[in-house]
């Protein structure tokens, strides 16, 4: 089940129209359709990580095709158009995390309870 971050962070592009990036992510997470794929439009979600080892995971929504991620809880906290922006996003949570004085830990900068379900 995909986890919207209520405050999410988006790029440029995708602030122009949210909903419909967001649509799309839902339908295709978990999709049987892979023929398809290749003329979904594809964006740069950040997510918290899969394992504790990482802070963030960068995940192309072309991936979500694979039926694994039907079955994972993913909490989505950033949403880009692309690579780069994805990274300028990242860059951006981790610099306002800076400034707060503690150290960084995903899990406790974003609670759970803060994501909106499906």
């Amino acid at each position: 089940m995909i986890h919207w971050y209520q405050d999410l962070y988006m790029d440029q592009k995708v602030r122009e129209n949210p909903r419909r990036c967001r649509r799309h992510i839902e339908r295709c997470a978990g999709s049987l359709r892979r023929s398809l794929s290749k003329f979904w439009r594809s964006y740069y979600a950040i997510t918290l990580p899969s394992n504790e080892e990482n802070l963030f995971d960068i995940i192309e929504t072309r991936q979500l095709f694979f039926r694994r991620y039907a079955h994972l809880d993913l909490y989505i906290v950033g949403l880009a158009e692309n690579y780069d922006s994805a990274l300028e996003l990242l860059q951006q949570i981790l610099l306002e995390s800076a400034g707060q004085g503690e150290e960084f830990a995903p899990q406790s900068r974003f609670d759970k309870s803060d994501f909106t379900g499906k």
